[in-house]
Parts: structure tokens; sequence; C-alpha cells
């Protein structure tokens, strides 16, 4: 998985919109964490995308938990805006939707 800044962001409100594709495994949690810090410095708030997700595991949430720990250690924020299925399926599971904060979408 890459995690992309998308085109909404803007530097001078500090708002970063964050695209994740494809997978969210364990294969792809180092360069995953990497690229998250590319852009923590730089952003107040974070709206996440995982509209494109196709797999995820244990390790994506974990990166997703970890990034809200350390968001709110900097007083910074963290909104989930889309999620797909899988995604949505993993949450469910694991019963952790009640730890992020969700933009307003049907279903989260």
């Amino acid at each position: 998985m890459a995690i992309k800044k998308l085109k909404e962001s803007n530097k001078k409100n500090g708002r970063c919109r964050l695209g994740f594709d494809a997978d969210m495994s364990i294969y792809g949690a180092a360069r995953n964490h990497e690229d998250l810090m590319l852009y923590f410095h730089d952003f107040d708030h974070f709206e996440i995308d995982m509209s494109a997700v196709e797999e995820v595991d244990c390790s994506g949430i974990q990166l997703l938990l970890a990034l809200k720990l350390s968001a709110e250690a900097h007083a910074k924020t963290m909104t989930i805006t889309a999620v797909s299925e899988p995604v949505s399926e993993v949450m469910d599971v694991l019963n952790i939707k009640d730890q992020f904060d969700w933009s307003d979408q049907p279903g989260h």
C-alpha cells in the first residue's frame, strides 16, 4: 500500500487528506508508517480515505490506532472519511469503530 497526500490537502490551514491504496497488511506496514511520517509534522488535521483498500489485517488497524494516538499526543486530530468493505468488516470483527472519529458517513 502507498499512502498518498490528496490534492485537497492544504498546508496553510493544516488539513491533510490521505488516501490509502489497496493493501493495509503486515507486508507494507513499515513502508506505510514511513509514508505517514512524511506528512505528520507538517499538518494538524488528518482526513483518512480508505475507500480503495482491498486487503487489511491487524497491522493496518494498528497503524491507524498509532496515528490516532500520535495525533492526540501532539494536539492533532484524525478523522476517517471513507472505508472500503474489507476495512469495515475488520473493524466490525475487532469492535473498534468507536475508537475513531468519523466524518458524516452512513454505516461507519
